[in-house]
């Protein structure tokens, strides 16, 4: 397979050759902006604060869009909290099935804007940004916060990747702004991990 990542510009408007790409498929003009969001993000860096009003709307939004208007929002104050948290979300849960459902809906979109190979770069391409800007940025809540768990940077870095690809889908498929994946995006914008809905819960890290 020929690497055209290239073709994919972190500065749209740097170069107008760069936007070939773009004018082929209109949708993925926002996944440039994204990689450069992904490096402003402040990822992790609120772990420890309280809740503020504006975090509180947007994961409340976020639970409302999903399907779960019930759920609470609720900090965890410890990585270990996050961390139980985390090992105990069960893959059938509703709420785990209803990002799952989330996410494949957004990829037929994007796919239905995109053809497959172009998709799969520019997936790759918004990954390997996300992993960079993420890993860093973790292993200094880590290091600051003296949390002593390798597997802390691992995990949020995961999640963090995760968040950029669903954003990078949910972007190519032309999707809104009051879509789910936009609020949980949100919730990482305001340098936090929102860790999943268990029970009647939104647990944040």
């Amino acid at each position: 397979m020929t690497d055209r990542r290239s073709d994919i510009p972190s500065d749209p408007g740097s170069d107008e050759e760069t936007f070939e790409v773009f004018e082929r498929y209109p949708t993925l003009a926002g996944v440039g902006r994204l990689t450069a969001l992904i490096e402003r993000c402040p990822w992790f860096r609120a772990v420890g604060d309280p809740m503020s009003k504006a975090l509180m709307a947007d994961s409340q939004n976020y639970c409302d869009a999903l399907g779960f208007p019930e759920a609470q929002p609720a900090i965890l104050p410890l990585w270990e909290d996050a961390a139980g948290a985390a090992e105990s979300i069960d893959l059938n849960s509703p709420a785990w099935e209803a990002e799952e459902l989330m996410r494949m809906a957004v990829l037929q979109d994007a796919l239905a804007e995109v053809d497959e190979e172009t998709l799969e770069l520019v997936l790759t391409h918004i990954a390997a940004k996300a992993a960079q800007s993420a890993e860093a940025a973790a292993q200094e809540v880590r290091d600051f916060l003296l949390i002593d768990d390798e597997a802390f940077v691992r995990a949020a870095t995961g999640a963090a990747v995760q968040m950029c690809h669903q954003a990078a889908l949910l972007l190519a498929s032309g999707g809104d702004s009051d879509h789910a994946i936009s609020h949980k995006f949100r919730i990482f914008e305001h340098g936090r991990w929102p860790v999943g809905i268990m029970g009647g819960t939104l647990n944040i890290f």
